[in-house]
């Protein structure tokens, strides 16, 4: 996707010239592409090429797909003006939060909008033309869109995967703060242009006011095409009718909920439009071309359900539904969550019962393991250097080909797990690791330790092709009750070894990470068979 470079001007220059005769209104209905344009055509005594003289089909296309796109919805930037002050917002500062002539001026153009158009425009999605070269060149992908709320499935990072997005305040200018969470910690790595921290993690122990609201959507329908004006209400209309400003100290103020503070609920919001109909004009002088729209829009709340039940209902059967839990825990969970995620940080608890025994250099299920990292009570962090951990991790499972013919067996063991196939999980390797590049797995090459650490991602890692995962050692050596559903990350997303995989289903929250927390594997270990001791069971 391009970003037009009209994005930020006003609609009357995105004009075009054409022939007068064809206006001065051609009503499109409620889809504004070309084909409407040409079905409408198609019964008038105009012609496309009237309309847009001089151009060839190829242009006449790129310059229908822009009035449709940038032209015909209000652009998000069009309501604070600038990119900055929009990006300075959702961060949780600026002119608003910051206060330069008081908050009834600061916020005196929002109002406007409010008074207005609100209540009758279809808002686009945040772009803008200072990220059409810094995203590409960043890994954001090839997209405007303000880092906070990146949707471009393809992007190598900063993806908004859940299609959830979530505003957290702390304070107000008007009334008190309705306090409806409690937030318990903050990825610190997970919202880098917010904070400017590379990584690191805040954890909150006291009960400081905060409010929550989000919204959901569901690609292709409704809630999609009206997703602007919901950020718009869940952000904006927020702060100028109740008030609400400030962010949680190292989080954005609103963000696709995967760049937000963990907290225990939020409110939820929906924006829904009704008679959408798209128009281009003919200006009757110049023959220019411009478009517009007109709808009534509605804003309220989720017919009962907070910000967590509505994304399980909207997401029903989809890896969404679960992997919210992950970032709205449920009333009265911080203090239980914040510490398995500190131990998941290698703060360590001081003792632990039998079943947390480490079996480094044990026999466990008929051989001897080698332990080569673990998280928790069996914390082991590998070699400082990744290239060293890789070829340690290779050589080692590596070492069962010459006597057995096959890799060695890598056994994770997680009696924190919640799922009980996911307390003992035996990965058997099929194919030849590819060449070592450090980070991501990609078509040539392969981290291995970072793939079950924090990455575990599909290139040369396809079950049944490269690999297959059993629940027992015993099911591996007989090649029998392998795992049948896989799940990857499609993007840099820290989650680890397995994902959401499973042996029928996917299921979540039993995946670990070295980088983030939220799933129940706080307490592992990985092992990787002897092959001296290898026997037959």
């Amino acid at each position: 996707m391009k970003l037009s470079t009209f994005a930020l001007i006003l609609p009357y220059l995105l004009a075009t010239p054409a022939a007068a005769q064809c206006g001065p209104v051609i009503d499109l209905g409620g889809t504004c592409d070309l084909a409407a344009l040409e079905g409408k055509l198609s019964t008038s005594t105009c012609t496309i090429e009237e309309l847009f003289p001089g151009q060839d089909a190829a242009s006449i296309a790129s310059t229908v797909a822009e009035l449709c796109e940038y032209d015909a919805p209000v652009q998000f930037v069009e309501i604070q003006g600038t990119y900055q002050r929009d990006h300075n917002f959702m961060d949780g500062g600026g002119a608003v939060a910051d206060g330069e002539y008081g908050f009834e001026m600061d916020t005196a153009r929002l109002k406007r909008f409010i008074d207005n158009s609100m209540d009758d425009s279809l808002i686009s999605w945040p772009e803008y033309e200072q990220k059409e070269d810094y995203n590409p060149a960043n890994g954001y992908g090839d997209n405007g869109y303000m880092t906070n709320f990146n949707i471009d499935r393809d992007a190598e990072k900063g993806s908004c995967q859940m299609n959830t997005v979530m505003c957290c305040f702390i304070e107000s200018a008007k009334d008190a703060l309705v306090d409806n969470t409690d937030v318990c910690r903050h990825d610190l790595s997970s919202s880098p242009h917010s904070n400017h921290v590379n990584s690191g993690w805040s954890v909150f122990t006291d009960d400081d006011p905060a409010h929550c609201v989000g919204f959901t959507w569901e690609d292709g329908a409704a809630s999609d095409m009206y997703k602007g004006n919901a950020l718009f209400y869940a952000s904006m209309y927020q702060t100028v009718s109740k008030g609400y400003t400030g962010n949680v100290p190292g989080a954005p103020m609103c963000a696709c909920v995967e760049q937000m503070p963990v907290v225990t609920e939020a409110a939820c919001v929906t924006a829904t439009g009704t008679a959408l109909s798209y128009q281009l004009i003919v200006d009757a002088e110049t023959g220019s071309v411009s478009a517009t729209h007109s709808v009534t829009m509605t804003y309220g709340d989720c017919g009962g359900n907070d910000l967590k039940a509505q994304v399980k209902a909207v997401h029903a059967d989809t890896v969404i539904a679960t992997d919210i839990d992950e970032y709205l825990v449920g009333a009265n969970n911080c203090d239980d969550t914040n510490a398995e995620y500190l131990n998941s940080e290698q703060l360590l608890v001081t003792s632990a019962s039998n079943r947390f025994t480490n079996i480094d250099g044990a026999v466990e299920q008929g051989m001897t393991w080698r332990q080569i990292f673990g998280e928790g009570i069996w914390f082991l962090p590998p070699h400082l250097d990744p290239a060293e951990a890789d070829e340690e991790m290779r050589t080692l499972m590596e070492a069962c080909i010459p006597a057995l013919g096959r890799h060695c067996l890598l056994l994770r063991k997680c009696p924190s797990c919640s799922s009980e196939p996911h307390r003992n999980i035996v990965y058997q390797r099929l194919t030849a690791f590819p060449a070592y590049q450090e980070g991501i797995s990609t078509a040539t090459t392969m981290d291995v330790p970072e793939l079950f650490m924090n990455k575990w991602r599909e290139p040369n890692n396809v079950m049944h092709v490269d690999y297959e995962l059993y629940t027992s050692v015993s099911d591996a050596l007989s090649k029998t009750n392998e795992w049948q559903k896989a799940d990857y990350n499609t993007n840099s997303n820290n989650y680890g070894f397995p994902r959401n995989s499973g042996p029928t289903s996917h299921i979540g929250n039993n995946w670990n990470s070295y980088k983030w927390g939220g799933a129940t594997a706080e307490h592992h270990g990985f092992y990787v068979e002897v092959p001296g001791d290898a026997t037959s069971v």
